[in-house]
């Protein structure tokens, strides 16, 4: 489904359909791999509380602002071009 994003463990992101590159945190990394993968939102929150030493609140509000600003890059969207309402509803649970 994300066939068109390439991430580098460096934190360098290349969207194959536009030729757009963006760069990533750590922790981006971290949330965007995982994302990818399927991990529920809950799950992701207490792992990054786990490696990055904050509290599972924070965690959860800067995974949501995360998703977002990949959604509004336009990053977000399935192979039929339509947004991934799917993954967004996960962040937001």
């Amino acid at each position: 489904m994300y066939d068109h994003l390439a991430l580098s463990e460096s934190g360098f992101l290349f969207d194959t359909r536009t030729g757009a590159t963006y760069s990533l945190s750590p922790t981006g990394v971290t949330a965007l791999r995982a994302l990818m993968q399927g991990v529920r939102a809950g799950a992701l929150a207490a792992t990054l509380c786990r490696r990055y030493d904050v509290n599972e609140a924070q965690a959860a509000r800067d995974l949501e602002r995360f998703v977002q600003d990949l959604h509004d890059l336009g990053l977000l969207r399935n192979d039929d071009g339509d947004d991934d309402d799917e993954l967004t509803a996960r962040v937001k649970r």
